[in-house]
């Protein structure tokens, strides 16, 4: 190679050659967060005014905060930063991205040109000509800008307006906000404030607007607000064209599992009354009837329904728990039933968080409750104080005849073992003060201790006699002023309660060898009891005190079982990762799948066992029965009806399930009967379609169906209808539509309730992001309730 070639050849190499990313690193590791990282593909320094300039792949990078884009200067002294060309900057959970920045890392402030602005956390998008960021998790755009949840250039909604501020776990708020679908303005309001985070927010939730021939147009506007940390507030707003205003007030505090409370409280001044005349109508047509179950007038125009469950945890390990439930007339919560505080939703939020729910909602006689407990290991103390209200004799002015338990405190032991000998006992005791604003009032306190000697007959039979006596004082300090008897006068009775129990077991162990069940066991229970309680004269009892009964009985019964064994199908390997990542992470369980690890590396199967039937009969014999002569001459019956029992549930893991009770009577031949089949059936998609039939021979009978389907992409479809067979009655239909899109769900509703003749229409939309209402709290997410 000639002098000159050799030169060229290493310039033109060098020309071709792509290049080493230029490198920079300030500050030190013992400040990590003042260190800052450039890089580039070409990367250079002006040591007079401590810039760095880099053009091709820019980034200037610091802790969690990272700066990219085609071209970036930065400034080493006052840590300014300056980018253009596919910008894009993202801290913490949440980015900008836009054509020009200029930024300070240290004070994480700056503004990005034709911006749009992300926050993961509740998926909001923001989009301005100009995104100014004020602080280290606060934005501002002053001109013209918009927000929505809906990813995309063109969104399905987005809320547009100026002076729009943004703090990321904290409020936004908008001016002049217009609603935009698919860019047509929908609705306006001077000035809005939406929530920017998870966390529950003070603020308007969403509405729910209604129609029903009863109520008229509807309009519920709730109010949330996060008081603390550990309480809340919501406030319903409900305008009903046909009734006037409802307003409810929902309180919660929760301070552990173990303490905490909720209070609801509902008024409304109604435009309409119940007077057993016929309506004489509106000129839209409108008909107001009341509730047709009964024949009991509602004329009272003051309505309300306050309620309310709080669990306490007490000093020296005592519990209380506190129910009230008291409502205005016998139709409130018949007539309001339903969206919200109705009394379905209601019961549903006390089960869920209390696991208490409420008495039926036609019950005119309402239980209120204060209890206080204490456990032991086999002890246990219970104080309770309870209050029944009659809603129908308030409203008309009539004294309250209910019995009122203020208080009864119980306590109780559970079988144990005295010593080490064969012998072993319960016990319990009672003190009752009974008080009623009109009637019998008084004291009583009973005093139950049970003894038990079980033994085993040849490791076959398992015999337990059994002996309790039952002492019970009273006091009667006023009666009804019929002259029944002596007020203040401590009374007795005792009477002793002896038992034989013998039972036993046979059962046997199939091999099935079927796929999904192995084996399967048949268990026989033959049980025979003998009672004795002997006479004890009880005509003067206060209906306080309960009556006990004289008892020769002879009780015989035998009980089939069924009960499969199925080894537990193995997990994907997917979900196994998924568990043992949470199991590393110490938030959750790990395992291969259902089976427990050996030395050898191999697993020992484990096993699902389900019992799918249960059939039982039995019958007892009157030995006093037998031995007495009935009145006017009639033959004796000491034989009982024979009295059945079926549980069937077939199929695991399906929710098909039948429970049925028969009796026959020995002497006229006569059969009764009652069932309930619940029958549901579910797919992979989500669909399911469920069936719930109650039969009472001499009673109702009802059905109760229910269907769910996922229509296709987003549109689902619920259907129930109710009715009364026996009557040939519809009791009430329900269809509604939903469509669950990425970012917006629309539901539309339709229900007909026959005893209330209601029809009612609801229409509610969900924009995601800006929160769902949920009874008992505040949900930014997508709501489980499907409405």
């Amino acid at each position: 190679m000639s002098h000159w070639a050799y030169p060229l050849f290493v310039i033109l190499v060098a020309a071709i050659w792509p290049a080493p990313r230029a490198e920079a690193q300030l500050g030190t590791q013992e400040d990590q967060s003042a260190s800052y990282q450039i890089k580039a593909d070409f990367l250079n320094f002006d040591h007079t005014t401590k810039t760095y300039s880099g053009r091709g792949n820019a980034s200037v990078v610091s802790a969690d905060r990272t700066l990219r884009a085609d071209a970036v200067e930065f400034c080493e002294l006052t840590k300014e930063a300056k980018a253009w060309g596919n910008v894009r900057f993202s801290s913490g959970k949440g980015w900008m991205t836009g054509s020009r920045v200029e930024m300070n890392l240290q004070e994480n402030t700056g503004v990005v040109y034709n911006g749009t602005l992300f926050l993961e956390k509740n998926h909001f998008y923001v989009r301005g000509d100009e995104i100014r960021k004020t602080g280290p998790a606060s934005y501002y755009l002053k001109e013209r800008g918009s927000f929505t949840s809906c990813d995309g250039d063109s969104p399905s909604w987005e809320i547009t307006g100026s002076d729009l501020k943004v703090t990321v776990e904290g409020y936004g708020s908008i001016k002049h906000a217009a609603l935009r679908a698919k860019s047509v303005p929908v609705f306006y309001v001077p000035y809005m404030i939406f929530p920017a985070k998870v966390k529950r927010q003070t603020g308007l939730l969403m509405p729910l607007a209604l129609y029903s021939n009863v109520n008229g147009p509807e309009v519920i506007q709730p109010f949330f607000w996060a008081i603390n940390d550990h309480s809340d507030a919501t406030f319903n707003f409900h305008y009903m064209g046909h009734r006037g205003w409802k307003h409810g007030v929902e309180y919660r505090y929760i301070l552990s599992e173990g303490s905490k409370a909720t209070v609801m409280l509902d008024y409304l001044r109604d435009e309409q009354i119940d007077d057993g005349t016929t309506p004489t109508g509106e000129p839209d047509g409108y008909r107001y009837e009341g509730f047709t179950g009964d024949d009991e007038d509602r004329t009272n125009r003051s309505r309300w329904w306050f309620r309310t469950k709080a669990d306490w945890e007490l000093p020296a390990a005592f519990q209380a728990k506190l129910d009230v439930d008291v409502v205005s007339d016998q139709d409130y919560l018949r007539e309001f039933n339903t969206i919200y505080t109705g009394f379905e939703y209601t019961n549903d939020y006390f089960k869920q968080e209390f696991g208490r729910e409420l008495d039926e909602k036609t019950e005119t006689v309402r239980q209120s409750r204060l209890n206080l407990n204490r456990t032991w290991d086999q002890f246990s103390l219970n104080a309770d104080f309870r209050w029944y209200d009659d809603a129908v004799a308030r409203k008309n002015g009539d004294d309250n005849t209910n019995r009122q338990n203020l208080p009864m405190i119980s306590f109780s032991g559970s079988k144990q073992q005295i010593s080490d000998s064969p012998w072993y006992y319960d016990v319990d005791a009672a003190l009752l003060h009974a008080w009623r604003e009109l009637g019998v009032r008084g004291y009583s306190v009973d005093l139950a201790p049970k003894i038990y000697c079980p033994v085993s007959v040849f490791d076959v039979l398992d015999f337990e006699p059994s002996l309790k006596i039952q002492e019970t004082l009273w006091m009667v300090s006023a009666y009804d002023g019929s002259g029944q008897g002596e007020e203040d006068r401590l009374e007795s009775r005792e009477l002793f309660d002896f038992q034989l129990d013998l039972s036993t077991e046979i059962a046997k162990v199939f091999d099935v060898g079927a796929q999904s069940v192995d084996k399967m066991r048949h268990g026989i229970r033959p049980q025979v009891i003998y009672q004795y309680v002997p006479y004890v004269e009880q005509r003067d009892l206060p209906d306080f005190v309960a009556a006990v009964g004289e008892a020769n009985l002879l009780s015989y019964s035998v009980t089939n079982t069924l009960t499969s064994r199925r080894i537990k199908k193995p997990k994907p390997p997917e979900t196994e990762q998924r568990e043992s990542e949470a199991e590393a992470r110490n938030i959750g369980p790990a395992g291969h799948g259902d089976a427990l690890a050996q030395d050898d590396g191999s697993f020992i199967p484990q096993y699902d066992y389900h019992e799918f039937l249960r059939l039982s009969l039995s019958q007892s014999y009157d030995i006093n029965k037998a031995r007495r002569d009935p009145p006017g001459g009639q033959a004796k019956r000491p034989f009982s009806d024979v009295l059945g029992r079926l549980e069937l549930e077939p199929f695991y893991g399906y929710r098909v399930k039948f429970v049925g009770n028969a009796s026959w009577s020995p002497y006229d031949g006569e059969f009764d009967y009652d069932a309930i089949t619940d029958v549901r059936l579910d797919n992979a998609r989500g669909d399911w379609v469920s069936t719930t039939h109650r039969y009472v021979r001499d009673g109702n009978s009802n059905i109760l169906a229910r269907a769910f389907v996922n229509l296709f992409a987003g549109l689902s479809m619920y259907w129930e209808h109710e009715r009364n067979i026996r009557d040939n009655q519809d009791i009430q239909s329900v269809l509604g539509f939903s469509y669950k899109s990425q970012c917006w769900a629309l539901h539309v509703t339709y229900s007909d309730e026959k005893d209330m003749n209601n029809r009612q229409y609801l229409f509610q939309v969900d924009l995601h992001g800006l929160g769902e209402f949920d009874l008992g709290g505040y949900s930014p997410g997508e709501s489980d309730r499907w409405l």
